[in-house]
């Protein structure tokens, strides 16, 4: 009578752990998911940064500009995120009557998990600027 009642048992358990388990997984593949666009999105942001950090102190405004996406797409490249999926483009402002460099860093984010759920685009678009003034 007891080994009957254990059978049972571990069949539920085995019942249970196979609708609990895709849940887990489709929580902890999420969990990664959001992970990896904040730090593209990070990425994204620091390699803004450095582009009008680098675009800043040139004095003139043709190397300014080829600074700028230059160093860019190298911190882009090195911090291993896909450069062929990103687009930088630099422009010059005046801010607070001095003259600044903007840069922006667009990327496009391809999802693997927002390609199974609907109403979610498969292909997120992440941007990020920064301005800072030049040295002249």
């Amino acid at each position: 009578m007891k080994c009957l009642v254990t059978k049972k048992r571990k069949g539920s358990a085995m019942v249970e752990m196979a609708l609990v388990l895709p849940l887990l997984i489709l929580l902890l593949v999420g969990i990664v998911e959001f992970s990896r666009v904040l730090m593209v999105k990070q990425v994204i942001t620091n390699a803004a940064r450095e582009g009008a950090r680098g675009a800043a102190i040139r004095l003139d405004d043709a190397g300014a500009i080829t600074t700028a996406f230059n160093t860019s797409v190298n911190y882009l490249s090195a911090s291993g995120v896909d450069v062929k999926s990103a687009q930088v483009n630099s422009s010059f402002l005046t801010t607070s009557g001095s003259p600044a460099i903007q840069v922006v860093v667009t990327y496009r984010y391809n999802s693997m998990l927002t390609e199974w759920i609907p109403g979610i685009p498969a292909i997120l678009t992440l941007r990020s600027a920064a301005i800072m003034r030049r040295e002249v």
